[in-house]
């Protein structure tokens, strides 16, 4: 069976590919379609960035030493290299993508001096936070920064929490599609299930798992569109939650759908995803910018999940090479579909709906009052 790339799917891809978490859909269902060659990009570099810093000459390289303290590597000409030595610069940069960004195609750049009278720009979404890696202890990947919500939450209550993860007793892995009204998948996340105690609060506190979901770094007043990530207006977060947190966010307090689609993949490529995932979401992107095809909620998934593969079953994701981005490794409705087809992904394992998520997340059981003394 092959998947015809007919005008109307690709309209249909174009339309929904890769929406980020939003408050509001609406826009992403009545929004005008691009046109196709939107999501052309011009060569092989799919995540832009802006960043301001130090350019340094070595006589091997060229680096933009950040004020966060990064290091990267600058591919930029000799002339440009000349004139910009030991400046302070702000410079539009390329990537190749989400997991090799210590390298950048410089395609602008110009001397940047502070101006003291710019206003600050809106905070972020408090629901928003990157995760942080505390490193390895006796085995286990510490995390700071997750998300984490109670089974027994009636609104999305959330904390945030120091965890414990365990790569050797990940259990499974599940692209996951989130549906909301009228029925189209508009967002995509991975779930990593475990066996017991693989995943816990550094209180002691334990979950099945937890979601990665890449999104749109929106800020306070700020909603997201789809048309607006074509145009450098969000930056992008890998954002770290527990299962209960999303599915119940999902599920409970939204009334969306959440379809699991299990990745197939042997016990050493899930626990390189989970060390990959968590060292991926723990990356500085200050600066980089969502893209509504190319730097997505949908296509970052489909490169962690290609870090579990063997080089021979990793998918594409460039249907033209350095000219045209994959749709159907970007656009959340398809993905499952074109990976099953590439046995990449097994047929839908569960669902999670409004009707039946207390299936999944029971309430905990509640406490028994002290035992009186004997006799009464």
């Amino acid at each position: 069976m092959m998947l015809r790339k007919t005008p109307l799917l690709v309209a249909i891809s174009l339309a929904l590919a890769g929406a980020a978490e939003a408050d509001d859909f609406s826009d992403l269902y009545s929004s005008p379609l691009p046109r196709p060659e939107t999501a052309a990009p011009a060569d092989k570099h799919a995540v832009t960035y802006l960043l301001r810093g130090l350019v340094t000459a070595y006589p091997e390289q060229t680096v933009l030493n950040t004020e966060d303290g990064r290091v990267l590597i600058l591919e930029i000409s000799k002339e440009q290299t000349a004139q910009f030595d030991n400046c302070t610069v702000e410079i539009w940069g390329k990537a190749e993508a989400s997991d090799d960004v210590d390298t950048l195609q410089v395609y602008s750049i110009q001397e940047y001096t502070p101006d003291p009278g710019a206003p600050e720009p809106p905070p972020h979404k408090s629901k928003y936070r990157p995760a942080e890696f505390l490193g390895e202890n006796n085995g286990a990947l510490e995390v700071g920064n997750l998300r984490w919500l109670e089974p027994a939450a009636v609104s999305h209550d959330f904390s945030w929490v120091r965890a414990a993860i365990r790569p050797e007793l990940i259990k499974n892995i599940y692209f996951v599609t989130k549906v909301q009204p009228p029925g189209i998948a508009g967002h995509s996340l991975l779930f990593y299930e475990f066996n017991d105690g693989g995943f816990a609060a550094a209180d002691g506190r334990r979950s099945k798992g937890f979601f990665l979901s890449v999104e749109a770094y929106t800020r306070e007043g700020e909603g997201y569109t789809f048309l607006a990530g074509f145009r450098k207006t969000y930056n992008i977060i890998w954002l770290l939650t527990n299962f209960e947190d999303y599915a119940m966010y999902g599920a409970a307090f939204a009334k969306d759908w959440l379809n699991f689609y299990p990745v197939l993949t042997d016990q050493a490529g899930r626990e390189r995803m989970v060390r990959d995932t968590v060292e991926q979401a723990s990356v500085n992107r200050e600066g980089e910018w969502y893209h509504s095809t190319r730097n997505n909620c949908t296509n970052n998934l489909v490169m962690m999940i290609n870090h579990g593969l063997s080089p021979d079953r990793r998918v594409e994701m460039w249907a033209i090479p350095n000219l045209i981005y994959n749709l159907y490794a970007t656009t959340p409705p398809l993905v499952p579909v074109y990976l099953g087809l590439k046995g990449v992904l097994g047929p839908k394992a569960f669902t999670i709906d409004n009707e039946n998520y207390r299936q999944y997340i029971p309430l905990p059981a509640p406490e028994l009052p002290p035992a009186g003394p004997a006799g009464i």
